[in-house]
């Protein structure tokens, strides 16, 4: 499970190679450090809905920048869709690791912090 997490960190990391990284680095239950590129997990499964500052709005996809939900509500929905029409991540975002890093990712994009 490790190496795919890796394996997929790689790929993101090849994405998003001409732009600005936002890496966070988190640790697992070994201890290990791991980090994340949040901002490309959130190019490849939410901005085609969400857009880039969260704001997009396609096919009724919330907008991000005044989400009040919190961490654990947001979790919730990532990893198991809504029924407004977004599908569960669970699956896609394989790991708990990279999940969490999305939840922060999508916190920073709220204007009123």
């Amino acid at each position: 499970m490790k190496y795919s997490a890796l394996i997929f960190i790689v790929i993101c990391f090849s994405f998003s190679s001409c732009s600005e990284n936002k890496t966070q680095t988190f640790e697992d239950t070994s201890s290990e450090k791991v980090e994340v590129d949040a901002k490309s997990l959130f190019i490849l499964h939410c901005e085609s809905c969400h857009g880039l500052d969260g704001k997009k709005g396609t096919s009724g996809a919330a907008d991000l920048s005044v989400s009040k939900f919190s961490d654990k509500e947001i979790l919730n929905v990532i990893e198991n869709g809504n029924d407004k029409g977004m599908m569960p991540y669970k699956d896609l975002i394989a790991t708990k690791i990279e999940r969490n890093a999305l939840v922060e990712y999508v916190k920073a994009l709220r204007v009123n912090k």
